[in-house]
């Protein structure tokens, strides 16, 4: 999220402060005017009614002495008073801008209406990708996103069973199999309807696999250079306490026993890796005949290919004069849902078509160009850059070797994790393996090394993106219609109805203080944080682009010790806290360029 907002509202409290603590002069200076606050009574502030009924649109201002009203739409004023009569005669969206000014400031807000023939519920439910699974008799309260619900009738059935009427249903069923749970909404203007299929069992299953490392890697392979280690980690769901490991190498048992295998090939060439993960739970241990036992034990299998090859050194590409000091390519560019995703005003969206993955890394590109901010919206937003040669690991600026420019400043931190890579197959893409840039909060125990967050499609517009991670814990990106009305802040070029972002999450460290919402800031190794690494004193009052510095010799294997790259080809940014600030919205990392601090020009 931008912090304008945030900025505003401390300038106005320093102003306060500094007349509230003036000695004799306070007494003869008036104190300042209050600027307008505009409330609406629609939480997305998106408004639903049909062709030839009227729609009094009265937002709740305060601070009104002496304001002045002015309602545009198209451009066009349409209205001088605090109320607006709207009696559309013609079908479709219409987006208002409600401005207020008084002596102490003004304030806006963008109000879209919805105008069809009927308004009609819309149903919408997050669901997991995989289908809905649940575990044996234990209760799930199914709680759907219902738009144009007022005087509406929910009816839920199970089967043809009807088992249900109100906003909500808890789900329960001891028996294993899939159940057909049906919702109908009936308001005055019609319908909707939504099946889902249910799962019981008896628990959710053991998955073990290997993960690609970004969109563009065409399988799981891993690649190293000649005399390396790489460190290979399975990604791991529904595992229990009792979990362990087996891993071996071209059929071999090897001694490894944990989760992270290092790996040292003994030379070139192709090895086959695989891990077998035992997860044995003693409450699944049963008799289920006399002749018939079914065990603790579950066990999955994963395999990955590793190719070791060539020299690292090999493989660098020294700058030349030519080179240019700010990335030259944006790799991949997948946010999570927030208010600047698909945003056409600030965020410069609707200069742009943007419906494909290559569109979107056009579109950031353009913008880092520009030293414009591209939004990585909330947890796990990415964004993937390279150099048009390798960056070398010198600690030539100051003991750092690249920056990151973000507009953090006192009070507002969106800290982003910083991913390393190196093009160790030599293709040109970052489809290698990444390494993570330690910062002040690695290693810690409020620090969730693997962490998931899957984002689900809303079925109408204006809606909120709900969310799950792989903690058990649910939520939404609010949809924040007063500041940003988009359709919807899910990515207009995710053609999937839900998507799953993985990464490091830190702590939150968001609070309201009373009176403003403050992101505090975290100590370093972090994009757009008001950490030490800024190299500035500055508190950065006007939230301007400023960099923020990083050393490649804080690049780790997943096992935690240092990986010493000689260089680095890639840069990945990632939005590192699952977190949101009341009306400001999610906390979302934003980039506006990544330097070679090498080179200068």
């Amino acid at each position: 999220m931008m912090n304008r907002c945030i900025n505003l509202l401390l300038l106005f409290i320093a102003c306060f402060l500094l007349v509230a603590c003036s000695d004799d002069k306070k007494e003869e200076e008036p104190l300042p005017v209050p600027p307008p606050v505009i409330t609406l009574d629609s939480e997305s502030g998106v408004y639903v009614t049909k062709v030839g009924k009227s729609l009094t649109l009265r937002p709740d201002v305060e601070n009104t002495a002496g304001a002045e009203y002015t309602w545009t739409l198209n451009e066009e004023v349409v209205g001088t008073d605090s109320v607006y009569v709207f009696a559309p005669d013609v079908e479709g969206s219409y987006f208002f801008e409600f401005r207020v000014t008084t002596p102490g400031g003004s304030a806006e807000k963008v109000i879209r209406v919805d105008v069809g023939k009927k308004a009609l519920p819309v149903i919408s439910f997050a669901l997991p990708g995989s289908g809905v699974k649940v575990v044996a008799a234990t209760d799930y309260v199914f709680r759907p996103d219902v738009q144009n619900n007022e005087n509406a009738v929910y009816e839920w059935y199970l089967g043809n069973d009807k088992v249900g009427s109100g906003e909500e249903y808890t789900f329960n069923q001891a028996e294993l199999g899939e159940y057909q749970l049906t919702l109908i909404v009936v308001n005055e203007d019609g319908q909707d309807e939504k099946q889902l299929t249910v799962e019981v069992v008896e628990r959710q299953p053991l998955q073990v696999e290997f993960l690609k490392s970004s969109l563009l890697a065409e399988n799981t392979d891993c690649y190293v250079f000649k005399d390396g280690t790489i460190c290979l980690t399975p990604w791991i769901e529904n595992a229990g306490e009792g979990t362990t490991y087996e891993w071996s190498v071209n059929g071999e048992i090897v001694e490894c026993k944990d989760r992270v295998f290092a790996f040292e090939p003994a030379g070139e060439g192709t090895f086959t890796v695989s891990v077998q993960v035992v997860d044995a739970d003693q409450a699944r241990a049963k008799m289920i005949s006399r002749n018939i036992q079914a065990t603790s034990i579950v066990r999955q299998v994963a395999t990955v290919q590793v190719i070791c090859r060539g020299d690292e050194m090999g493989a660098f590409r020294a700058a030349t004069g030519t080179s240019a000091a700010e990335s030259n390519r944006v790799y991949e560019y997948l946010p999570a849902p927030g208010q600047f995703i698909n945003e056409y005003k600030e965020a410069g969206m609707g200069d742009f078509t943007v419906s494909t993955q290559k569109e979107a890394c056009d579109y950031a590109a353009r913008r880092l160009e520009n030293h414009a901010y591209v939004s990585l919206g909330g947890f796990g937003g990415y964004i993937i850059v390279g150099f048009d040669h390798s960056v070398l690991n010198s600690g030539a600026y100051e003991g750092y070797d690249f920056a990151i420019e973000g507009n953090a400043f006192d009070g507002s931190s969106e800290p982003g994790i910083v991913w390393v890579m190196q093009d160790v197959n030599g293709n040109g893409l970052p489809d290698d393996t990444w390494y993570q840039l330690k910062g002040s909060e690695y290693g810690k125990e409020e620090t969730i090394e693997t962490y998931a967050v899957t984002y689900y499609r809303p079925a109408g517009v204006g809606m909120n993106v709900g969310w799950s991670d792989n903690c058990g814990n649910t939520g939404v990106i609010d949809y924040l219609a007063e500041y940003h009305s988009q359709n919807s802040y899910y990515p207009a070029w995710v053609t999937e109805d839900s998507y799953t972002l993985r990464g490091v999450c830190l702590k939150a460290r968001n609070r309201f203080n009373g009176s403003i919402w403050v992101n505090e800031n975290y100590d370093w190794g972090y994009a757009d944080n008001m950490g030490s690494d800024r190299l500035s004193t500055s508190v950065n009052p006007d939230a301007e682009p400023v960099n923020v510095y990083f050393k490649i010799s804080n690049a780790v294997y997943a096992n935690g010790e240092a990986t010493d790259l000689k260089y680095i080809d890639f840069v990945k940014i990632q939005t590192g806290v699952n977190a949101k600030s009341g009306i400001i919205g999610e906390v979302s990392t934003e980039v506006f360029s990544v330097t070679d601090k090498n080179v200068n020009n």
